[in-house]
């Protein structure tokens, strides 16, 4: 019954605040006085309790509401105005550009120079897909002042098929390549015993077959797994196989990232023709390795802790070795975005391959010493960020130590002892032979990239190396056929939507290489600067004209030791995208 009272006594309190207030309010309207209110109302609960009868309204001063009369004043008004419908403005989309999935390129110049490229992508349905790739570049030669022909080819072709489903992506590709060069190279000392009036075929080639195959799996310990088979024989009769299988797994422990990595490498090769250098007639390496890592995160810093084990088995000398290196990357914000330290410390060991030799340097002796390198330490630091929107940049030093390291040095006019037989046409001091010794580099570098809009732009990089090597007295612990300064520009402009141009700058410093043989002596390669430029011109969405040019500026410079290359070079075709 109190709480029913209670309830009374507040809206009674409340209706006689709101009228006194609506009072308050028409007298000043009225009659232009001013309220001033000293401390506005704020009635409690408790207050209501203290209210014992209705409040009774005394007021001393009347005021009648006066009355008030509206009229309006209409006059009529001619007007021709018709106000037009509004209409929806939309803004017109960009064209977007049309792309396809497969396209023919072919180009031919100067030289006798081929280019053939075609890439084909075939729907098998919405999940899966087979992809054919094609390449062809071949010249037939014509170097001026050289003792033999110097014609190559190098054809590749891969088809590959792929799967793609809610939990897991695969895929395998079957390929083969086929290479044929010339060891045109031969040394002054050498020229004297090229026959003459008799052609030399101083052909070499490698084929190359191989089946790969990878898989991605979500949701999974298994994160990734790839595995590879290949095989590569020289026309030689040097022979090398090579088996690879490499899963990556990824959890958690602890609520932190851990990824493990495993690999098996077998590689096992032999040679049955030697060449001046005498190299071993077989070779054989089993690799077990793991890469355990752990990922850890901060506001400014991200750190990749991780080491590198590997247990190498050398089965034609009976040995066995076991390796550990540190894999530190780390990196560590100064000024966001603008400045960020960075670290990497690293090593591994590397499995050089025949396969490996054949891509780098064609000019290889029929059989050469296969071995791999042990890279105990692989260190840099340095900085990088982007100073704006459009620059961006690096700069580090560095240092690697290296045992077992190769070197490419250069036969010397071997002397034939063959009597009634015909002399190898890679015995003219015109090979290269592979030798090892430990090296250690210093290196300083950097890099800068310009990207002014969508249409341009423009990468520089550079880099200094110092070099020490021990352990070479075979060679004289020369670092044979290194640069101890490279550099290059690569840049890119659309002009518009028809022509765009493309450049790279090459430089390359100073080298020396020791020669091998009767005599032996170090030579000093001298530097050079090779302009490429490519032009491109869009004639519909589908064709394409392009023209090239390359080694613009550097003439028949020497990057491999009596080994001139092709002076100025112009190609020029097209290319054709279609859908099938």
């Amino acid at each position: 019954m109190k709480l029913y009272q209670s309830y009374i006594s507040v809206v009674i309190a409340l209706i006689a605040f709101s009228n006194a207030q609506a009072q308050v309010e028409e007298e000043s309207e009225l009659n232009g006085g001013t309220i001033t209110v000293v401390k506005p109302y704020d009635p409690t609960i408790s207050d209501a309790f203290k209210v014992k009868s209705t409040p009774s309204v005394n007021d001393t001063t009347k005021v009648k509401k006066k009355p008030v009369t509206y009229s309006i004043f209409s006059v009529p008004v001619a007007s021709t105005f018709t106000p037009a419908k509004g209409k929806l403005s939309r803004r017109k989309a960009p064209k977007r550009a049309k792309f396809f999935d497969n396209y023919a390129r072919l180009g031919v110049g100067n030289y006798v120079n081929i280019l053939g490229e075609f890439a084909g992508n075939f729907e098998i349905d919405r999940d899966s897909d087979v992809g054919v790739f094609f390449n062809h570049n071949s010249s037939q030669g014509g170097i001026d002042d050289i003792a033999f022909d110097d014609d190559f080819s190098d054809t590749s072709l891969d088809i590959s098929y792929g799967k793609r489903n809610r939990d897991s992506n695969w895929g395998i590709t079957a390929g083969g390549r086929y290479q044929t060069a010339n060891w045109y190279g031969v040394a002054p000392v050498a020229l004297s015993s090229v026959p003459t009036g008799i052609e030399v075929d101083a052909g070499t080639s490698y084929l190359t077959i191989g089946l790969s195959g990878k898989a991605q799996f979500f949701d999974s310990v298994l994160e990734k797994v790839e595995v590879g088979l290949s095989n590569i024989s020289s026309g030689n009769d040097g022979s090398e196989t090579r088996v690879r299988l490499q899963p990556q797994l990824a959890f958690e422990v602890l609520e932190e990232e851990i990824a493990l990595g495993v690999e098996v490498d077998y590689l096992t090769g032999s040679f049955d023709t030697q060449g001046s250098l005498p190299a071993p007639d077989a070779y054989s390496y089993l690799n077990i390795g793991a890469n355990p890592s752990i990922n850890l995160y901060g506001d400014k810093y991200k750190v990749e802790l991780g080491a590198r084990l590997n247990y190498i088995t050398d089965s034609e000398n009976s040995e066995s070795n076991f390796y550990v290196y540190p894999d530190i990357n780390a990196s560590y914000i100064l000024m966001e975005e603008k400045v960020i330290a960075y670290t990497v410390i690293g090593g591994g060991l590397d499995m050089n391959t025949l396969q490996n030799f054949a891509d780098e340097n064609v000019f290889i002796a029929p059989a050469i010493t296969v071995a791999p390198t042990n890279r105990q330490v692989d260190a840099q630091l340095g900085i990088k960020g982007k100073l704006s929107s459009n620059f961006g940049y690096k700069l580090y030093g560095g240092y690697s130590l290296e045992e077992n390291r190769y070197f490419y040095t250069k036969d010397n006019n071997a002397i034939f002892t063959g009597i009634g037989v015909e002399r190898p046409s890679y015995n003219y001091a015109n090979t290269f032979a592979t030798q090892y010794g430990d090296l250690n580099t210093l290196t300083f570098g950097g890099s800068a990239s310009v990207d002014l809009n969508t249409q341009f732009n423009l990468t520089l990089n550079t880099q200094f190396m110092s070099y020490d090597v021990t352990n070479g007295d075979d060679f004289d612990n020369v670092a044979s056929q290194l640069p101890t300064f490279t550099a290059d520009i690569v840049g890119n402009y659309d002009i518009n939507d028809k022509w765009n141009i493309g450049t790279t700058l090459y430089f390359v410093g100073e080298r020396d290489v020791f020669r091998i043989g009767n005599t032996t002596a170090t030579e000093t390669l001298d530097s050079f600067i090779d302009l490429n430029l490519d032009i491109n011109y869009k004639i519909n969405p589908k064709l394409t004209a392009f023209l090239r040019g390359h080694n613009l500026t550097g003439g028949n410079y020497q990057y491999y030791l009596d080994y001139p290359v092709q002076n100025l070079q112009i190609l020029g075709g097209a290319v054709y995208k279609f859908d099938f």
